[in-house]
Parts: C-alpha cells; sequence; structure tokens
C-alpha cells in the first residue's frame, strides 16, 4: 500500500485597502514523499515506511544510495530537506531515503529489548523491499538518535558488512556501554580493513547527562586506541544543543562527512592544482568516485569550469583556455559552458572569439527557455561594447 506524504505551507496574501490591510491564508500542499505499509513476518505486525526520491529520480535511469532513518517519523523531512541541499550544492549524491517509524508503543522493545529482532526486520524484509521496488547501489547509510544512535552503533559492532556509512546523533550508550565497548574491541581485533564510515555528535554534559557523557568519552577512548585506519571515523561535540535538538545538526554534517570523498575537489590556485596532481589526477578522483557510487566519470561541468577560472584568475589563460573548451566538446548545449569560454577569450583580448562564444550562449538559452537568458543576453551586449569602443 502506497500513500503520498505532503507537508503543508500557509502562504500569507495581504490586502491592502484604504481603510485596513486583510490577511489572507491559503495553504500550499508539498508532497515530501510516500507512505508504504508492509506485513513484517519477523516482527509479526504491519509497519510503515516513508520513501523520498531525488529529483530527477522519475526522469532518469539512475542508481542511487540509500539513507536508511530510524525514528522515521521524526526525522523524514528534516533528512529529505538536507540531502536534497547537500546533493544540488555537490557534497553528497543524489540519495533515496527510506525513514523507518515506530508502530505505537515499540520503540523500545525495537531499539533495546528485542534490538537483535529489529536488526533482522531492517536486513531481511525492509532493505529486500527497497531495493526490489527502486533503482538502488548497493551504497547504504544508516542514521539515528538518542537510543537508535545507540542502535546505530551496535549495528557497526555487530554487522558492519550491511551499511557502509554509520550516523548517530547523542547516542545514549551508557545502558549498555560495557557490552558495546567490548563489541567494538572485538571487533577492531579481528577487522583491519573496516573500509567504513562513522560520524557522531554529543551535547554537553548538562544537556546529555554524566552517564551518557561518561560512556562516549571511554568510546572515543576506544576509538583512538583501537580502531583500524580504514574506519574513517569523526566524533563532534556540539555546543549551545540540547538532546533533542542534535539531530539536525548532526544529519547536515554527518551526511557532508560521510560522503567527502563524492565532494568536487576544490583548488586555491594554480599551483595548488598543479601539486595536487591536476588535471589528471582530477581524471582519476571521479574515475574512483563513479566505480564507488556508479555515477560518471567524466569531470561534471561545474567542476571544469571551476578549475577554468582559478587557472584564468591566476594568469594560466591559455591552459585555462584549453579547459574551457575541453569543457565545451564534453558539455555542447551547456550555454553556462559557452559563456565561460567567452569570458577567458575576453581576457586574452579575443574579443571576436568572445563574442561569438557568448552569442551562442544566448541562442542556447533561448532555445532552452532558461530563466538564466537575460543574464546571458546582458554579457553579450557587454562585449559587443567593448568590441565597438
Amino acid at each position: 500500500m502506497k500513500k503520498i506524504i505532503t507537508g503543508i505551507l500557509v502562504i500569507l496574501f495581504l490586502t491592502t485597502t484604504q481603510a485596513q490591510q486583510e490577511i489572507v491564508s491559503e495553504p500550499v500542499t508539498v508532497e515530501i514523499g510516500s507512505l508504504h505499509k508492509i506485513q513484517s513476518s519477523i516482527l509479526n505486525e504491519e509497519r510503515n515506511l516513508l520513501i523520498h526520491l531525488p529529483n530527477d529520480y522519475k526522469n532518469s535511469e539512475k542508481k542511487y544510495p540509500v539513507i536508511y532513518v530510524l525514528d522515521g517519523d521524526n526525522h523524514f523531512q528534516h533528512t529529505s530537506n538536507a540531502s536534497t541541499l547537500l546533493a544540488e550544492n555537490e557534497r553528497m549524491p543524489e540519495s533515496i531515503i527510506v525513514a523507518i517509524p515506530n508502530n505505537q508503543g515499540t520503540r523500545n522493545r525495537d531499539l533495546a529489548r528485542e534490538r537483535d529482532k529489529f536488526k533482522q526486520y531492517i536486513k531481511d524484509e525492509v532493505i529486500p523491499f527497497v531495493e526490489k521496488n527502486y533503482r538502488t547501489t548497493n551504497h547504504k547509510t544508516i542514521f539515528g538518535h538518542s537510543m537508535a544512535g545507540a542502535f546505530v552503533l551496535n549495528y557497526l559492532a555487530t554487522e558492519s558488512s550491511l551499511f557502509d556509512n554509520y550516523i548517530a546523533a547523542s547516542p545514549v550508550i551508557q545502558i549498555l556501554d560495557s557490552e558495546l565497548h567490548g563489541k567494538f574491541n572485538e571487533l577492531f581485533k579481528t577487522e583491519k580493513a573496516l573500509n567504513k564510515s562513522l560520524y557522531f555528535t554529543l551535547a554537553d554534559e548538562a544537556a546529555e547527562g554524566e552517564r551518557a557523557t561518561n560512556a562516549l568519552k571511554k568510546f572515543v577512548e576506544i576509538l583512538k586506541n583501537e580502531a583500524p585506519k580504514s574506519l574513517d571515523w569523526k566524533y563532534n561535540f556540539i555546543e549551545n544543543q540540547v538532546h533533542m535538538t542534535t539531530p539536525y545538526l548532526t544529519m547536515y554534517e554527518g551526511l557532508s562527512k560521510v560522503f567527502a570523498d563524492y565532494q568536487s575537489p576544490r583548488y586555491s590556485s594554480y599551483e595548488d592544482f598543479k601539486n595536487r596532481g591536476g588535471l589528471n589526477a582530477l581524471k582519476t578522483y571521479y574515475s574512483h568516485r563513479a566505480d564507488k557510487y556508479q555515477t560518471s566519470k567524466e569531470i561534471p561541468n561545474r567542476t571544469l569550469r571551476r578549475v577554468a577560472y582559478v587557472l584564468l584568475d591566476d594568469g594560466q589563460t591559455d591552459m585555462a583556455i584549453n579547459l574551457f573548451e575541453e569543457n565545451i566538446k564534453k558539455y555542447p548545449q551547456s550555454a553556462i559552458a559557452h559563456k565561460a569560454l567567452g569570458d577567458a577569450y575576453e581576457e586574452n583580448n579575443e574579443i571576436k572569439k568572445a563574442l561569438k562564444a557568448h552569442q551562442t550562449a544566448v541562442n542556447l538559452s533561448k532555445e532552452q527557455n532558461s530563466p538564466d537568458t537575460n543574464y546571458f543576453s546582458r554579457q553579450l551586449i557587454r562585449v559587443q561594447t567593448k568590441l565597438k569602443n
């Protein structure tokens, strides 16, 4: 069974008369995702899943990583918002969000008393359902807060192969700290090539409590002293927050951290670019990224332009022009790519070539009904004026 999950925004319309100003509100529905009901034979009950798809899911054939979110009724919307914003800015890949809500009265049972059964439910029923019904890669992330954060850590300690990334906000581990610490000690003795990412947080002791703070400090010491180098982990102390507000910052920062190897490299100067291997190293980076995330091996349009502008600003004009021209070959229908090439030609005082590139940018933007057409047109007029003078 599938239902559409929506959020309601209230838009205020102001109507002004000479005598008064009337405020009229009108609700606007925004689709967040869909609700699916599945019958669990492991838990012997019906459970819900909330699923958010990337914006281009229906118009593409791509496969996507999946982020599984515990306490899903609390964290579905902000996770969807965070992942969308981060993906739009190349901080993480577009991803499918699968939120796992709690049934009434089952949270303590699932996350503590019968957590092994709940782990089996996720492994043997939730993940197969998602992978059967959606285009997914093999890359999976799990997030939990408080008791669910401790559940996430327990998952890493006992079944580290299931997920690639583990994110825990204010994990409450003092109840099972000795057991959990022992499991990690054993894991680190037997697994020297984890190749996983872990990000976890805590607020100050006044907000979290002495026992939770001490238990997490002990866990951090275990990681410092015993974790293999292949485990990419980070603990972040969050100031000026309380236990119930840490999930929002943790989700945003955590996704940024665990997907750091997806993010486009940035360079401060030509020297920086050269010292880090130049174009060959950049191509290798995207080849490795493609293997891990099943994305294109091509260097993205935005990245090539950004690098070329760094070279242009640093006086490497010929090299920048070559890179802009290579970008045009890869992305011939990109108006912004042609505009960028025009900028480089202009910098090199090749005004006629600049004019042609800007004209192409304008033509493409008009054909594509781009909202940036006026911007490209202004750039063209500016270069035309420069040529006349």
